[in-house]
């Protein structure tokens, strides 16, 4: 009885993982794709914001990812709580791009390299977002 409930529940949990993030599975709209990249990214997930963004954009991601120290590890065990993350507003600029504008609350920024991260209270940020086959996904020109 206690495989068969092992067994149910790693199938649900699979379930949920399938169907949830940016992947091609679950929804596919711009506002379900900044929220993920978005709670990813700003609370420091940078491989959990890959699947988020244009293949143009994983560079950024990456170049985020190397900048990490060990001080800014530290600095994010020392935080109680997420970033919140609101979307608050698409604008449609063509079928195939969406400016989403969202507040980011609480959230640790990276600083000059060497410096430890410093804690924003509130910040708004303008992330564009693209239709590419079929998905949409943030296109990244730099970091937020």
């Amino acid at each position: 009885m206690k495989s068969l409930f092992g067994i149910c529940l790693a199938s649900s949990l699979c379930l949920c993982l399938i169907t949830t993030g940016c992947g091609e599975s679950g929804q596919n709209d711009p506002r379900s794709a900044v929220d993920s990249f978005s709670t990813a990214y700003f609370n420091w997930r940078f491989k959990d914001a890959v699947p988020c963004v244009t293949p143009q954009s994983e560079k950024w991601l990456r170049f985020a990812a190397s900048q990490v120290v060990e001080e800014d590890i530290d600095s994010l065990r020392a935080k109680k709580y997420a970033a919140d993350i609101t979307v608050d507003d698409l604008s449609n600029i063509d079928d195939s791009t969406v400016i989403a504008t969202l507040t980011v609350k609480d959230y640790l920024a990276m600083d000059t390299i060497g410096a430890a991260p410093h804690r924003v209270t509130k910040r708004q940020f303008h992330i564009p977002i693209r239709l590419i086959d079929g998905y949409w996904r943030v296109h990244l020109s730099r970091l937020p």
